[in-house]
């Protein structure tokens, strides 16, 4: 095994934006007006808390989750070498990929992929060179060895040096492709993953910029003009696929083409946002807004000297996009170089957060970098001291692993996607894109919303989220459950099941027992292609029956080898049940679990399963003793949770909510 550092330090910001504050081996920390969002815990292979680099000048960096156990790993190159680091409870080890061969130099880019088909994510690089070299390299996973690189491939050759790549279906064609520049040719192609990965690429020029501008640089991936399809951002420009490979430049800054790029949506509602960077030059940091056919330019940061790292993402966990940005140090500004958070509102406006001086940025991400779901920075210069910084976004929750998780509850945390109804029923991709800023990663469908199965699969894919689970209407469950299942297993759910009973006047056995047959029926089809079923409690159902409820009497009726529970605790509590009391007399039933909280002073023995929106409250702010619910759910084995919350605050709750969840003690 390689070297194993350990070791953490706060930097608490506190002076207001210019003004020096104490940091750490000569990195200068100050706090805009902003800092009070963000406390980060600093990190520096010059402390000794990270693996020395140890790969020669450094041109890039990537996020990811080298050997699968949920939290992401992070990889440096240098023109000759590459190297990544394996995060584990305590620190970091550093182990080759690449240990430099005659003919590999390597640019600044890259980007990940299952390439192999084989479940673990892979690596691309391009080439400085004459020949136009991309190289992907394959995950050996688990036969990991911290001297052993992994195996290259060549794939592609053509023009010359290639700076920066992205993988996403470009085409519409349902496969990944990848698509690169040619910075000298001012060419942007697109290469096809052939069945076999490590023969030749298939490639395609799609763009060609006009000669008298600057090289080209920079990507992001986002749907731009609202089709359904992912287009391409970068040079200045987004790339619209027209048909087949057949790609449609549109300008958003001609100017600006030898830039960093990225995307948003900043100003929440109509089309996502762009954002321009310096790149290896002096310029602005600008925002760009389509209005009226026009992208409408507004300057965010003045003179930004050689701003080599732009990325968008939510920092401060408030569902809104913020702008990370940072200078090099040589070239660039030298012991003024600066690195940036902005956080912005949703509506367009930004609170700056001076998160160092003195410590160069290029190629700079932000990712999770210690498995507690909020986003992190990774740091690395280019020439100056070939180091490697790591700031923790409010340090590590301990125990934690993702949004809304902690020491004590783990979660998983996601979220019923009804939640945002009325922005999902208006507009599909503002509705994934903050629930993919609120955190999320899992989620529980509430439809479609026109799409197909596998149209909706892949915009989920698009932003990071696993459906988990849905609801259908207990009449298709009734109808055609074979019809249902086949639809749950095109969008790749574990569980599919049914909220809602249809009755007029008071539930009744007969229709309890009616509806515990059509479960059984349904969780019997689920069964038989690899899902669970599964009900979903709504207040109405704990009629008194006997000893106990009707609610007793469809758990006594439905199999338990066929049918599972999700417990909504608001649907619980809101019928005058104990949620504690139930989850332990029934510890085998209940797999799903929907957390929400209901108002103060709200009366509870009702039998109506309807309430006013409204009394759906943050939670830990209600009546709900959820920390005791939480812990019993835990307890039981309970395996997803989600929040719902139907309230028309629900935007502004949720991070509110998730805070909450990731404080909670036993």
């Amino acid at each position: 095994m390689g070297k194993h550092i350990t070791g953490i330090g706060f930097v608490v910001l506190v002076s207001v934006l210019g003004q020096a504050a104490s940091g750490q081996e000569g990195g200068r920390v100050a706090s805009g007006k902003g800092a009070g969002r963000v406390r980060w815990q600093h990190l520096s292979s010059t402390a000794g808390q990270i693996p020395t680099p140890d790969v020669g000048r450094q041109v890039a960096t990537l996020i990811l989750d080298v050997d699968g156990d949920g939290v992401n790993d992070f990889m440096v190159a240098s023109y000759e070498k590459i190297a990544w680091f394996r995060r584990s409870a305590d620190g970091w080890t550093r182990y080759a990929i690449e240990n430099g061969a005659q003919g590999v130099r390597l640019e600044a880019g890259g980007d990940v992929l299952d390439i192999a088909g084989d479940g673990d994510l892979d690596i691309v690089m391009g080439a400085q060179s004459k020949a136009g070299e991309i190289w992907w390299w394959a995950n050996p996973s688990p036969d990991f060895d911290a001297q052993t690189p992994w195996k290259r491939h060549e794939v592609i050759a053509v023009g010359g040096t290639h700076h920066d790549q992205i993988f996403g279906d470009f085409d519409g064609d349902g496969k990944v492709e990848l698509a690169f520049w040619y910075n000298a040719g001012k060419q942007l192609y697109l290469a096809e993953i052939p069945a076999d990965p490590t023969q030749r690429w298939p490639i395609t020029e799609i763009a060609r910029l006009s000669a008298d501008k600057a090289n080209p640089e920079g990507f992001a991936k986002i749907d731009i003009n609202g089709d359904g399809k992912l287009d391409i951002v970068g040079g200045g420009h987004w790339f619209e696929q027209v048909n087949g490979t057949t790609f449609k430049a549109h300008v958003i800054d001609d100017d600006y083409q030898f830039t960093r790029s990225a995307a948003g949506d900043l100003i929440e509602g109509g089309r996502p946002e762009v954002v321009i960077g310096s790149g290896d030059g002096v310029g602005p940091l600008a925002l760009y807004e389509y209005k009226d056919g026009t992208w409408a330019k507004r300057v965010l940061i003045e003179g930004v000297d050689h701003g080599h790292s732009l990325q968008v993402g939510d920092l401060d966990g408030d569902g809104h996009g913020d702008i990370y940005t940072g200078e090099m140090y040589n070239p660039g500004s030298g012991a003024r170089c600066r690195q940036w958070v902005l956080y912005g509102d949703g509506r367009g406006n930004f609170e700056t957060q001076l998160i160092s001086t003195g410590i160069g940025c290029h190629e700079c991400r932000i990712g999770d970098l210690d498995g507690d779901g909020d986003m992190d920075i990774l740091q690395k210069d280019f020439q100056q001291d070939r180091r490697v910084d790591v700031w923790l976004n409010g340090g590590t929750r301990p125990g934690a692993a993702g949004v809304g998780a902690g020491a004590e509850f783990r979660g998983p945390v996601g979220l019923q996607l009804y939640s945002l109804r009325d922005v999902f029923k208006d507009n599909v991709a503002l509705g994934l894109q903050l629930t993919q800023n609120f955190g999320f990663v899992e989620v529980e469908l509430a439809g479609t919303y026109g799409l197909t199965p596998a149209e909706f699969l892949k915009r989920l894919a698009w932003h990071g989220l696993k459906p988990i689970a849905a609801h259908w209407s207990y009449e298709q469950w009734e109808k055609d459950p074979a019809a249902v299942v086949a639809e749950a297993k095109a969008l790749g759910l574990a569980y599919a099941g049914c909220a809602w009973i249809p009755h007029d006047g008071p539930f009744d056995e007969a229709l309890c027992r009616r509806a515990a047959a059509v479960f059984n029926r349904a969780g019997e089809v689920a069964a038989a292609q690899g899902i669970r079923f599964y009900y979903h409690n709504h207040g109405y159902e704990f009629v008194p029956h006997g000893d106990g409820t009707l609610f007793d009497l469809l758990l006594a009726e439905t199999k338990p080898e066929l049918v599972t529970y999700e417990m909504d605790v608001f649907w619980t509590v809101h019928p005058g049940q104990d949620p504690v009391k139930l989850l332990r007399r029934y510890p085998n039933r209940w797999e799903l679990f929907h957390i929400k909280d209901l108002k103060k002073g709200v009366a509870t023995g009702k039998l109506t399963g309807s309430e006013d929106v409204r009394n759906d409250v943050v939670l830990g702010t209600g009546q709900i003793d959820l920390r005791a619910v939480l812990r019993a759910a835990q307890e039981i084995g309970v395996k997803h949770y989600f929040i719902e919350d139907e309230s028309p605050t629900v935007i502004q709750q949720i991070p509110q909510s998730l805070r909450f969840l990731e404080s909670l003690s036993w």
